[in-house]
Parts: C-alpha cells; structure tokens; sequence
C-alpha cells in the first residue's frame, strides 16, 4: 500500500495535531488532554525489506515503542482515532492510536473472527473480534 496524501491528512485530522514531513515520512506529536507528550506517531514509506517496499507505522509512548510493517490499509475511526492495518496470509493485525494519547496493537488475529458470531466467541479474543469488524471492509474488499 502506499500512503498518500489523503491519508496523512486523515492522521491530521483525527489526531489533532499536524504533521512534520521529510521527504517519505510524517511524525506527529500528540500530547494528552494534560498537556504532558502521549505519543509520537510516525509513517514512512518506501522503507524496502528483502526487495519489497512497504509502509512502517511506529508510535512512541512513555511506555514503550510499538512497530508495524508493511501496512496495507488505513481507516478513520470516529470521532478521533486512526487504525492501521497489516494482512498476511489470512491474519492480521492493527495498530490504532487516538487524539486523547490511546495506542493499542492487536497482532497475529485470524480472519475467521470477521465471521464469528460474538456471543460464541471465547473472552479473551472478543475485544480483537470487535477490532478486526470495524475493519471488514478493507479486510474483504
């Protein structure tokens, strides 16, 4: 996937904050309703591993660093998150950051939760269920 103009300017919009840009990369700052730093999200694009470019989302907080590769879709989640989406083989994973300071991963998840009734669906992989259906329509489409 490649990012585009569109999508950094749904980042901005969403976070609240702008983008500082170079040449194939955006780095927001995004501070908590505090004020103290919550995070600094960056996209890069053309970043080639083993001979294929991608797209590294990262998302630095006082609590550590998360990193994804090889993004393939990005969605707007009213009223003020954005969620990153990575496929690979029937599986995905999301990162999803939020203008109040929120970042949350979910990683490795099997598609077939799309599908799912929720109601028979163990607990422990229900918040990823509700994750991945937000998504369905990059994931299917």
């Amino acid at each position: 996937m490649i990012v585009g103009p569109s999508h950094i300017d749904l980042c901005t919009q969403r976070l609240g904050a702008p983008a500082h840009a170079t040449p194939s990369s955006w780095t927001w700052n995004i501070d908590a309703p505090s004020g103290a730093r919550a995070f600094v999200m960056t996209i890069t694009t053309d970043v080639v591993i083993d001979g294929e470019p991608g797209t590294i989302v990262t998302a630095q907080t006082p609590q550590g660093y998360v990193e994804m590769h090889n993004v393939t879709g990005v969605l707007s989640i009213e009223p003020d998150e954005v969620m990153f989406l990575a496929t690979h083989q029937g599986r995905f994973s999301s990162l999803v950051v939020g203008r109040t300071g929120t970042v949350s991963q979910f990683a490795n998840i099997h598609a077939s939760l799309l599908r799912a009734d929720l109601t028979e669906i163990n607990p422990a992989a229900l918040l990823a269920a509700l994750q991945l259906s937000l998504a369905d329509g990059l994931l299917e489409g």
